[in-house]
Protein backbone atom coordinates (compact mmCIF):
# COMPACT_ATOMS: atom_id res chain seq x y z
CA UNK A 1 0.00 0.00 0.00
CA UNK A 2 1.35 3.42 -0.98
CA UNK A 3 1.64 6.15 1.61
CA UNK A 4 0.17 9.51 0.59
CA UNK A 5 2.72 12.16 -0.27
CA UNK A 6 3.19 14.58 2.57
CA UNK A 7 3.11 18.21 1.55
CA UNK A 8 3.85 21.12 3.78
CA UNK A 9 1.89 24.30 3.26
CA UNK A 10 3.26 27.80 3.39
CA UNK A 11 0.90 30.49 4.62
CA UNK A 12 1.37 33.68 2.60
CA UNK A 13 0.72 37.21 3.81
CA UNK A 14 -2.97 38.06 3.46
CA UNK A 15 -2.19 40.65 0.77
CA UNK A 16 -0.62 37.99 -1.43
CA UNK A 17 -2.99 36.09 -3.66
CA UNK A 18 -1.89 32.58 -2.70
CA UNK A 19 -4.32 30.92 -5.10
CA UNK A 20 -2.81 32.89 -7.95
CA UNK A 21 0.72 31.92 -6.89
CA UNK A 22 -0.33 28.27 -6.69
CA UNK A 23 -1.75 28.55 -10.24
CA UNK A 24 1.65 29.78 -11.42
CA UNK A 25 4.04 27.60 -9.42
CA UNK A 26 1.97 24.85 -7.73
CA UNK A 27 3.85 24.07 -4.51
CA UNK A 28 7.37 24.69 -5.87
CA UNK A 29 8.40 26.77 -2.86
CA UNK A 30 12.11 26.89 -3.77
CA UNK A 31 11.17 28.43 -7.11
CA UNK A 32 8.77 30.86 -5.45
CA UNK A 33 11.63 31.86 -3.14
CA UNK A 34 13.81 32.50 -6.19
CA UNK A 35 11.11 34.64 -7.84
CA UNK A 36 10.82 36.73 -4.66
CA UNK A 37 14.63 37.10 -4.52
CA UNK A 38 14.88 38.27 -8.14
CA UNK A 39 12.01 40.72 -7.63
CA UNK A 40 13.80 42.21 -4.62
CA UNK A 41 17.10 42.43 -6.51
CA UNK A 42 15.55 44.67 -9.16
CA UNK A 43 13.10 46.61 -7.03
CA UNK A 44 15.22 49.58 -5.89
CA UNK A 45 16.56 50.35 -9.36
CA UNK A 46 13.07 50.18 -10.89
CA UNK A 47 11.58 52.27 -8.07
CA UNK A 48 14.26 54.95 -8.52
CA UNK A 49 13.64 54.98 -12.27
CA UNK A 50 9.94 55.68 -11.68
CA UNK A 51 10.76 58.42 -9.16
CA UNK A 52 13.25 60.07 -11.53
CA UNK A 53 10.77 59.97 -14.40
CA UNK A 54 8.09 61.62 -12.27
CA UNK A 55 10.45 64.25 -10.89
CA UNK A 56 11.73 64.89 -14.42
CA UNK A 57 8.12 65.19 -15.62
CA UNK A 58 8.75 62.51 -18.23
CA UNK A 59 5.40 60.78 -18.68
CA UNK A 60 6.77 58.37 -21.29
CA UNK A 61 9.48 57.06 -18.96
CA UNK A 62 7.06 57.07 -16.04
CA UNK A 63 4.69 54.81 -17.95
CA UNK A 64 7.62 52.65 -19.09
CA UNK A 65 8.90 52.23 -15.52
CA UNK A 66 5.49 51.30 -14.15
CA UNK A 67 4.95 48.92 -17.06
CA UNK A 68 8.24 47.21 -16.19
CA UNK A 69 7.38 46.59 -12.51
CA UNK A 70 3.77 45.58 -13.14
CA UNK A 71 4.38 41.90 -14.01
CA UNK A 72 6.83 41.47 -11.12
CA UNK A 73 4.01 42.16 -8.66
CA UNK A 74 1.92 39.54 -10.38
CA UNK A 75 4.75 37.02 -10.20
CA UNK A 76 4.84 37.43 -6.40
CA UNK A 77 1.06 37.34 -6.02
CA UNK A 78 0.53 41.01 -5.22
CA UNK A 79 -2.19 41.22 -7.84
CA UNK A 80 -3.82 44.32 -6.31
CA UNK A 81 -0.59 46.27 -6.81
CA UNK A 82 -0.28 44.81 -10.31
CA UNK A 83 -3.76 46.17 -11.07
CA UNK A 84 -2.82 49.58 -9.61
CA UNK A 85 0.17 49.64 -11.96
CA UNK A 86 -2.10 48.87 -14.93
CA UNK A 87 -4.50 51.65 -13.94
CA UNK A 88 -1.62 54.10 -13.52
CA UNK A 89 -0.26 53.12 -16.94
CA UNK A 90 -3.67 53.94 -18.40
CA UNK A 91 -3.65 57.29 -16.58
CA UNK A 92 -0.22 58.04 -18.05
CA UNK A 93 -1.57 57.28 -21.51
CA UNK A 94 -4.28 59.91 -21.03
CA UNK A 95 -2.21 62.53 -19.18
CA UNK A 96 -0.72 65.53 -20.91
CA UNK A 97 0.96 66.83 -17.76
CA UNK A 98 2.57 65.11 -14.76
CA UNK A 99 0.52 67.22 -12.37
CA UNK A 100 -2.58 65.31 -13.50
CA UNK A 101 -0.94 62.14 -12.18
CA UNK A 102 0.04 63.45 -8.73
CA UNK A 103 -2.59 61.72 -6.57
CA UNK A 104 -2.29 58.43 -8.44
CA UNK A 105 1.49 58.61 -8.31
CA UNK A 106 1.59 59.15 -4.54
CA UNK A 107 -0.82 56.26 -3.98
CA UNK A 108 1.06 53.95 -6.33
CA UNK A 109 4.45 54.72 -4.80
CA UNK A 110 3.12 54.06 -1.29
CA UNK A 111 1.74 50.73 -2.51
CA UNK A 112 5.04 49.83 -4.20
CA UNK A 113 6.93 50.57 -0.98
CA UNK A 114 4.48 48.47 1.03
CA UNK A 115 4.80 45.74 -1.58
CA UNK A 116 8.57 45.70 -1.20
CA UNK A 117 8.23 45.23 2.57
CA UNK A 118 5.79 42.35 2.05
CA UNK A 119 8.02 40.71 -0.56
CA UNK A 120 11.08 41.01 1.70
CA UNK A 121 9.22 39.56 4.67
CA UNK A 122 7.80 36.67 2.66
CA UNK A 123 11.19 36.01 1.09
CA UNK A 124 12.76 35.62 4.55
CA UNK A 125 9.92 33.32 5.61
CA UNK A 126 10.27 31.27 2.43
CA UNK A 127 14.03 30.88 2.98
CA UNK A 128 13.35 29.53 6.48
CA UNK A 129 10.51 27.33 5.23
CA UNK A 130 12.63 25.84 2.44
CA UNK A 131 15.63 25.33 4.73
CA UNK A 132 13.56 23.13 7.06
CA UNK A 133 12.09 20.29 5.00
CA UNK A 134 9.64 17.82 6.52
Amino acid sequence: MNQPTLSKNFIFNEKINGDYLFSLYADDYPYIEEVFAVTLQHFDQDFEFIQAAYEGENITDLKKGVHKVKPAFGFVGLTDIQQMCAAFEDACQQATDVSALKAGYKSLMASLEEGKLIIASEYRKLKDFNANPL
